[in-house]
Formats: structure tokens, sequence, C-alpha cells
């Protein structure tokens, strides 16, 4: 199985507020933002931990079988052996620093951290799907950023 390193555009942080100030969008809701906090922020940033204090076994607990992984070429993560290697195989680690809720996804923004493919650094993008407390989907954005690492191998 070959997976491509994260290259995905960095993201401003984002603001809280929807107002539009010329009328815009007026008649609807404002989209809801998932915070840092939120039950996807908490569990991403388990994810995270878990990742970062190599403990592989527990990070693949976050994937539902047969979860989709992009990394500019998707495959399925079949069980829960893939989801371990997948985990154990990221040569970057990252903090979470902001959550935009989509409705049935999320976007997440990483700042990536050294970890053990070396150094790494530069901002990412994954949107997520969410089902049931697991990752079903796990989709890396583009990005044309300069700063992030060369195809090698899963990122994050």
């Amino acid at each position: 199985m070959r997976t491509a390193a994260l290259a995905l555009a960095g993201l401003a942080l984002l603001a809280g507020c929807n107002d539009e100030g010329d009328g815009g969008d007026r008649g609807k809701p404002p989209r809801p933002q998932a915070g840092l906090r939120s039950p996807e922020g908490v569990m991403i940033r388990d994810w995270l931990l878990a990742v970062k204090h190599g403990d592989y076994g527990h990070a693949a607990t976050f994937f539902a079988p047969g979860a989709i992984i992009d990394q500019g070429r998707p495959y399925r993560l079949r069980d829960a052996r893939a989801a371990r290697l997948f985990s154990a195989t990221l040569p970057c680690h990252a903090d979470l620093i902001a959550l935009a809720d989509e409705g049935a996804r999320v976007l997440a923004t990483f700042r990536l951290l050294p970890g053990p493919g070396g150094a790494c650094r530069g901002r990412v993008q994954v949107r997520y799907t969410i089902v049931r407390g697991r990752f079903t989907e796990w989709r890396q954005l583009p990005s044309g950023d300069d700063e992030a690492p060369a195809p090698a191998g899963p990122v994050v």
C-alpha cells in the first residue's frame, strides 16, 4: 500500500462570527463552528496524542473498519491492523489549531511538528467524516505549501 505525504495548505484561524454587514445571508442562521473543545475536536486531539505517544493500538480504535484514507490516492483501511500501521507510519506529529463544522464533515487544520520522520513544519488540513465516534473518511486537502514535507509516507 503506497501513501503520499501530506502536503496541505495552511488556514487562518476561523472567525466565530457570521455577521455579513451587507445583508448577505441574513435569512439563514449562521453555520456553527466546531470548536476545538467540541466532541470532534476532542476526538481528533486524542488520536493525535495516541500517535505522539506511540500508542498505535489505541490510535487504530479511532478508525471505523473500512475507513477511507485519501492523501492524493484514496484507499481503505480494511481493519484495525491497517489503521494501526497507518498511524505508526506518520512521519510528523501535529497540533490541532482550528476546526470548522461543514455539516456532515469537519475540516481540521494542523500545525506540523517534528516527528519520527524528522523535521516537519507548515500547516495542513484534513477533512474528516465521523460516524458513531469513529473516522470513516480522512481526506487531506491538496496544497502548494512549500514548507510541507516531501512525499514519503503519511503525515500528521
